[in-house]
């Protein structure tokens, strides 16, 4: 499993459809598309995101991997929602375990 992260500062006002847009392959639902994804927002700055994408893929190829997930002009139509991005970078999941429920609601 990969895990493409972005820590991201959105412009005013921006919405996260307005991101996603920016990004989704044209012809792509988010119902279809071939990633988890999820897009997270500070509680100190609510215009801060980290954005994960979840992904099978080979490392070694990751550039591969990640044509399908974006547009082919994504960085222009992002550079054009986000005042910058803080962390951009690719992860290999090596050790995975436990649960998102608190232990007592189980």
């Amino acid at each position: 499993m990969l895990r493409a992260v972005y820590v991201r500062t959105l412009k005013d006002g921006v919405s996260d459809d307005q991101y996603i847009d920016a990004w989704m392959p044209e012809g792509v639902s988010r119902e279809d598309y071939p990633a988890r994804v999820s897009i997270s927002h500070s509680t100190v700055e609510e215009r801060q995101t980290v954005t994960v994408f979840e992904f099978e893929g080979d490392p070694e190829h990751v550039l591969d991997a990640l044509a399908a997930l974006v547009r082919p002009d994504w960085r222009d139509r992002v550079a054009e929602v986000i005042e910058g991005t803080d962390v951009e970078t690719i992860y290999v999941d090596t050790v995975t375990y436990g649960s998102v429920e608190a232990p007592a609601s189980r």
